[in-house]
């Protein structure tokens, strides 16, 4: 039994650390921009700060070389990296993200700062959902977070005459998204839990009252969006949505207890 218990306890463990890397990350992330942004945002360390973007874009453009040579490196070598933390993959995929946000602040500067100080923390809040909660949470969370995105470019929109257009694409943009996920979950409940792509096989170990939340939730969502297009109710529709997402955490919180 002990030994039996010795994959798992490791696998636990190694999920942990990731969790744990990925906030740090993400926290370290947020300290960096708020050191960046001070400088930029005065006149006598402007160029001070400028110059550090560049330095961290040529760094972020280094790690992500770096992490291309590192999996063409394991592919050749057949490294199994399915327990590690520091691979290929991993180090090109934090480099490119890094690369994405310099490049962004560099090109636009202080809008870019606002977006990101949301996007990091969030980023770090679903990977940990992703890692300890139920799938038909991880999809819930995730239609949640689309919804409140779409909701804020609303609320953004319909105070600006030239992006009122804006306000129905991302009514469209959740409409289609409800759809999507109506046909990928009822293929899913078909085939009892699992989706096949082409040559591949996913299972999902739904629980039993899953189907309904997983139709019941982008309907709602969608209805939010809706209200939010078509009324001077974003905000509030927003409210709604961390609220709804709040109710449905605590919930599958007791269940995993």
């Amino acid at each position: 039994m002990a030994a039996n218990n010795v994959p798992q306890k490791k696998e636990e463990e190694y999920i942990t650390n990731k969790v744990l890397i990925v906030f740090s990350l993400c926290l370290g992330g947020v300290l960096l921009l708020m050191g960046v942004k001070n400088l930029v945002s005065n006149g006598v360390s402007y160029l001070a700060g400028i110059t550090l973007i560049k330095v961290l874009i040529g760094i972020s453009i280094l790690g992500v070389i770096t992490g291309l040579f590192m999996i063409i490196r394991e592919i050749k070598n057949h490294i199994n990296t399915s327990m590690k933390i520091i691979t290929g993959r991993n180090v090109l995929l934090t480099f490119a993200i890094s690369l994405v946000i310099f490049v962004l602040i560099y090109y636009f500067l202080f809008p870019v700062f606002k977006i990101f100080y949301a996007v990091l923390p969030a980023l770090a809040v679903y990977y940990l959902i992703y890692h300890s909660y139920q799938p038909e949470f991880v999809a819930i969370a995730f239609n949640g977070g689309v919804a409140a995105v779409l909701l804020f470019i609303i609320k953004r929109a319909i105070s600006s005459a030239n992006f009122k257009y804006l306000t129905y694409a991302s009514l469209a943009v959740m409409v289609v998204y409800l759809l999507a996920q109506v046909i990928i979950v009822n293929k899913i409940k078909a085939n009892n839990g699992t989706l096949k792509l082409k040559n591949k096989e996913y299972n999902f170990n739904f629980s039993k009252n899953a189907y309904t939340m997983l139709f019941i939730t982008p309907v709602i969502m969608t209805i939010l969006v809706a209200v939010g297009a078509f009324t001077s109710m974003a905000l509030y529709s927003i409210f709604a949505v961390a609220a709804y997402l709040f109710i449905t955490a605590v919930y599958y919180t007791v269940k995993l207890m």
